[in-house]
């Protein structure tokens, strides 16, 4: 499973994607657990529900069911102008 980082999320990553090879979360809130623990920064992030999910390019909902295979890429809010 790969996740991708945008805009100013990488700069709390520090870097633009995670690979997870094992025991995988199964759904969005089980990701959400994993990253928390893995960057705990993006625990406040999550609370005020700012952060947007796509699996394999689409927006998705928390109760996904995700598979190993799947690309997840976390997008903070888009603002136009």
């Amino acid at each position: 499973m790969r996740i991708r980082y945008f805009a100013w999320i990488k700069d709390i990553t520090n870097k633009e994607d995670d690979i997870i090879d094992i025991n995988h979360p199964k759904t969005i809130q089980e990701l959400k657990k994993y990253l928390e623990n893995l960057y705990p920064e993006l625990k406040k992030h999550f609370l005020q529900d700012v952060l947007r999910f796509a699996v394999n390019q689409e927006y998705v909902s928390e109760n996904l069911n995700l598979k190993p295979i799947d690309e997840i890429a976390i997008f903070p809010p888009v603002s136009g102008g």
